[in-house]
């Protein structure tokens, strides 16, 4: 693993790595074969649509010539790391019977390369689609804005709309011919734009020649307000571009809608000076199941601590991390600016400082315990004071489970738990909660008069008596904390 000094670092320009785009081929020429895709040096970059005076390279050498600079901690101070961009989209003149095997081909050949530099949270993805407006027969893009949509189809939890004015919805960006550029599970950065020329991600109707970027990036310690929510920053990249002065300003959310932030895009057009060329909405997750910041109006679940298990499947959870954006709310989104996390390993709970790159003892904030339900230990977290944020109770009975979820319709799973706990166990692995849940769902619940009605499926249970115990049916009172899966949860303002 590259230790870069710390001159790179404060040279270090991450806008310059937002969308690398790299071509293969001439207009109208075959394809390269796989194999020359990987190894042999047929990729010319291009900067603003146009080629750069860089020689060709292979693919394996994009990915080493050009990567990220992160920080960790090892124990002793934040260190600078070189991490190889390992999420890629590829673009193809020509539609490919074997897409899917381009992509698994590559993903192998990456993970191979890169083995012990990839990042556990990214991990190794690539997306393969024709493009409708390709310029040459393959082009591949990588940065902290790309992020290939998943190679196991799930679909977008959340959205980015480009509108003409706030009344007008026009549609969102799309890779390819018809594929959504987000916002996926895990994606923590999007870029987009106007044309394949800058970004795998388009809409037509944005201001040409500029990249428009969701997010933070990864050593930008500047970005940290909007109250953890993601920024969007345009990024000229023509001279033409320049010359419009695009800027974003962050707008008051409207009331009723579901929305996360909004952005108006500004910039000079001749004789009429400074206009609006749209907005753009972020909904960082569209589904009722979603973990909400603030009290929702309505019946509502509190979520006031975990219950994370410590046996999976025979294998033994070693510690797990809970990771928090602002006021202490669950990273729900990887989109989230992260504040800190707390570490649990048995009765010990430490807070380690996002910000500060340091521990501290929890000192009251919370605490850790390990309890026997019905036979099986569990790890409770319990916030002293405080919630880690709300769920909108659904009114009609509805399961609740904390797999992945792969469909787009319905109440949703509480699989955004798994942007905020990771669990590891004894072999070292580290992976996502929701990646150790099935689709089986914990229970059934639902607003009721007086309280919440539940169904339990085996994993529903009361708490406040000497031990847990199994729910059964019944409907729990307000303020009544109650087990649900993984979560510690209290109902407020129940149905009269």
């Amino acid at each position: 693993m590259a230790l870069p000094d710390l001159m790179d670092l404060v040279m270090h320009d991450p806008r310059r790595l937002t969308c690398l785009r790299a071509v293969a081929g001439e207009p109208g020429e075959a394809m390269p074969g796989i194999e020359s895709l990987w190894r042999k040096p047929v990729f010319s970059l291009t900067a603003g649509g146009q080629p750069t005076k860089d020689g060709k390279a292979s693919l394996e050498d994009l990915i080493d010539r050009h990567r990220g600079i992160a920080l960790i901690d090892g124990g002793s101070g934040p260190q600078p790391i070189d991490v190889p961009f390992t999420s890629l989209v590829v673009l193809t003149a020509e539609a490919l019977p074997g897409a899917q095997e381009l992509g698994r081909f590559l993903a192998d050949r990456i993970e191979q390369r890169f083995r012990d530099v990839i990042d556990p949270d990214i991990g190794v993805t690539v997306h393969v689609e024709q493009s409708l407006h390709a310029t040459a027969p393959v082009a591949v893009y990588l940065g902290h804005g790309v992020h290939a949509p998943p190679a196991d189809n799930r679909l977008p939890h959340g959205e980015v709309v480009v509108r003409q004015d706030a009344e007008t919805a026009i549609g969102q960006p799309i890779i390819g011919v018809n594929t959504p550029g987000g916002l996926y599970s895990g994606q923590a950065r999007y870029a987009f734009s106007r044309s394949e020329m800058l970004t795998p991600a388009v809409h037509p109707d944005l201001p040409g020649g500029t990249i428009f970027f969701l997010g933070r990036y990864p050593v930008d310690a500047s970005a940290r307000d909007a109250g953890g929510l993601p920024l969007l920053t345009p990024l000229p990249q023509t001279p033409e571009a320049r010359a419009q002065a695009i800027q974003v300003e962050t707008l008051a959310l409207p009331a009723g809608l579901n929305i996360d932030a909004r952005f108006e895009i500004l910039g000079v057009r001749p004789q009429l000076g400074r206009v609006s060329l749209g907005l753009v909405d972020v909904t960082l997750d569209r589904r009722p199941c979603r973990l909400q910041a603030q009290p929702p109006k309505g019946p509502h679940l509190a979520v006031v601590g975990l219950a994370i298990p410590e046996n999976f499947g025979g294998r033994r959870m070693a510690r797990y991390w809970v990771e928090r954006s602002h006021g202490g709310r669950l990273m729900s989104s990887a989109m989230l600016a992260q504040r800190d996390s707390i570490v649990v390993q048995g009765r010990d709970a430490r807070r380690y400082d996002r910000r500060e790159l340091r521990y501290s003892r929890a000192g009251g904030e919370f605490r850790a315990e390990s309890l026997s339900f019905d036979g099986r230990r569990r790890s409770l977290l319990m916030l002293e004071d405080g919630e880690f944020g709300y769920i909108g109770l659904p009114r009609e009975q509805t399961p609740i489970a904390f797999g992945p979820d792969q469909s787009s319709r319905g109440y949703g799973t509480f699989d955004w738990l798994g942007e905020a706990v990771r669990v590891q166990f004894g072999s070292g692995v580290v992976e996502r909660l929701d990646d150790l849940y099935d689709h089986n769902p914990a229970g059934f619940i639902a607003a009721a008069s007086g309280g919440v009605a539940v169904q339990s499926a085996g994993d529903i249970w009361l708490l406040g008596g000497r031990k847990p115990q199994a729910a059964g049916t019944c409907i729990i009172p307000p303020n009544g904390p109650f087990v649900l899966g993984p979560l510690v949860v209290e109902l407020r303002e129940a149905t009269p």
